[in-house]
């Protein structure tokens, strides 16, 4: 199997949540976050672009809300 290949049923599965963004002029338009493995995923657009980044978290108890 391929990095982009379809995979099978058994092929592990990302879910995306959204998460609240209340920003002004410059920040996220959207932002999610996935479980992964030690922590979580996190993604971001906005019209110029996107990122990408890990937030170590190894019991997943991040709510997904500021700190």
């Amino acid at each position: 199997m391929g990095l982009f290949s379809s995979g099978t049923s058994n092929s592990p599965v990302l879910n995306w949540e959204a998460l609240k963004n209340n920003g002004g002029l410059g920040s996220s338009k959207y932002t999610y976050r996935t479980k992964v493995l030690g922590g979580w995923l996190i993604s971001s657009f906005v019209s110029e672009g996107m990122g990408l980044t890990f937030i170590p978290d190894p019991k997943h108890e991040w709510d997904g809300n500021s700190l």
